[in-house]
């Protein structure tokens, strides 16, 4: 992907970017290469009426009386090419004598203009015979370019002699700057013109993406449905373009696969955790039986202990093991009746007054806390985030239990002293089997089940558990249950 696309990370856009952008230069270049033709075909057209005035008889002809309409003349065979601009004219016209003294001055003749007039051509016809100077040659006279403030002019010069055999000089400088001011007038109009046509194709390249992009919309929506407790739907191929048709059929053939992998996996982890209970209880008793026959042996009762507690352990992660291929599979049935909350909240505030007394003395607690669920899950939750608390706090840190009414929800928040947990790892702590710090872990009991228990549990209640915004200094996890009003 190129480097400034990299930002912009909608494929649609880039679409209709690149679709906009080519179309944006080509119009731009054609517009450009267009214009510069028609400016280049006008300002010949406007030399060849120049050269034509001059080699034609109308000034060679024209008697003295009639310069100024002469001079209105040729203003109207030049409107064509500019709009009239007060005291700005598109045409000024000069005729001296053989002797250099004035015959015509146009009114708004440039100051200036004077000390950089060319020589009238053909040189030296003025006061020749007449016959000399009655037709000039091809492509006579040339045009000079004399720019003078803020106007460029071009300018050609012809020398005659009129009927009565009169010599004279004449001068007719014609104003660029009109015709390019009002072709740059009409450049400006042609571009503002192209845009809404940019609009337009940026519009339809979108709306052509998006179309483009149902399919992978219609893949994605269905990879999302597959999960444990969900029935995995094949995208049909004949309802989708044919170019996606063999995409589709290898995701509907990895659809059922990872719906496959999906049920083995749950029921791998039921039957397991199914199977081991019952060996597992019964361990636990003949071990707590051995216990009680060896009160006369402390090494043998020290060892027993050990045992004990971890076949506990092992009990422990059976039946979260259980509870989550239930939850997967979507039985875990929960009968939902009203409970209040706030005694069990008294038993963990107690625990937490004793185990950890640098948190608060006295709970911030309602009166009464009902919600609906099943009591000993919701149990199961609270005590998992004490016990969280009570591991990863910082040494003899603080550990607060407190609950509140959020409308017709209450959020249960047990925070404690932390350093903090990594970004990256605050949504992984709720994965099955997941860590943080695996170095520092090794010395805290745990397999990584409790908050990926919670959370399932959580969910069954509709309620939500969550790893609040860090602050500094506390982390605080968030159980959030609706309320049985």
């Amino acid at each position: 992907m190129t480097r400034w696309l990299r930002p912009m990370r909608s494929f649609r856009a880039h679409v209709a970017l690149m679709a906009v952008v080519p179309a944006v230069i080509g119009i731009a270049v054609l517009v450009v290469f267009s214009m510069l033709a028609v400016a280049e075909r006008r300002h010949a057209v406007i030399d060849k009426i120049q050269r034509s005035h001059l080699a034609g008889p109308a000034l060679r002809d024209t008697h003295a009386h009639d310069w100024v309409s002469l001079e209105q003349q040729l203003d109207a065979s030049f409107s064509g090419f500019s709009d009239t601009v007060p005291e700005r004219p598109r045409v000024v016209l000069l005729v001296q004598d053989g002797h250099g003294r004035d015959l015509y001055r146009s009114r708004y003749w440039p100051v200036g203009l004077d000390a950089r007039l060319p020589t009238p051509f053909p040189a030296g016809c003025a006061g020749a015979a007449p016959a000399r100077c009655a037709a000039l040659p091809p492509g006579s006279p040339p045009l000079t370019d004399v720019v003078l403030g803020r106007d460029e002019w071009r300018i050609g010069a012809i020398g005659t002699v009129d009927a009565a055999g009169t010599p004279r000089h004449l001068w007719l400088a014609v104003n660029w700057t009109l015709p390019r001011a009002t072709m740059h007038a009409t450049a400006r109009h042609f571009y503002l013109a192209t845009l809404p046509m940019f609009l337009l194709v940026g519009v339809t390249a979108w709306l052509l993406a998006g179309r483009a992009m149902r399919p992978v919309e219609h893949l994605t929506a269905a990879m999302v449905a597959v999960n444990a407790n969900a029935r995995f739907e094949h995208v049909r191929p004949a309802d989708e373009a044919l170019e996606f048709a063999q995409l589709i059929n290898v995701f509907n053939e990895m659809g059922d696969r990872v719906q496959r992998s999906f049920t083995h996996a749950i029921r791998f982890s039921g039957n397991a955790a199914h199977e081991l209970k019952t060996p597992l209880t019964i361990l636990q008793g003949e071990l707590e039986r051995c216990f009680e026959r060896a009160a006369h042996d402390p090494v043998l009762e020290q060892s027993l202990t050990r045992m004990i507690d971890e076949v506990r352990g092992l009990d422990s992660i059976v039946r979260k093991l259980l509870l989550l291929s239930r939850a997967d599979a979507g039985q875990l049935q929960l009968p939902m009746t009203p409970v209040d909350l706030r005694p069990l909240l008294d038993e963990l505030a107690e625990d937490i007054a004793m185990l950890a007394p640098a948190g608060d003395a006295v709970p911030s607690l309602p009166p009464e806390l009902l919600v609906r669920g099943d009591i000993e899950l919701l149990g199961q939750v609270l005590r998992n985030l004490v016990s969280n608390a009570l591991k990863y706090r910082v040494a003899d840190g603080w550990i607060r239990l407190s609950a509140m009414r959020d409308d017709e929800v209450w959020h249960i928040d047990v925070a404690n002293a932390s350093d903090g947990v990594p970004a990256d790892q605050r949504e992984r702590l709720f994965e099955r089997f997941y860590r943080a710090d695996e170095a520092h872990n090794r010395r805290i009991a745990g397999v990584g089940l409790g908050l990926a228990l919670a959370r399932e549990i959580a969910h069954a209640h509709k309620g939500s558990l969550v790893l609040v915004a860090p602050v500094a200094g506390r982390e605080t996890f968030r159980l959030t249950l609706p309320g049985a009003w």
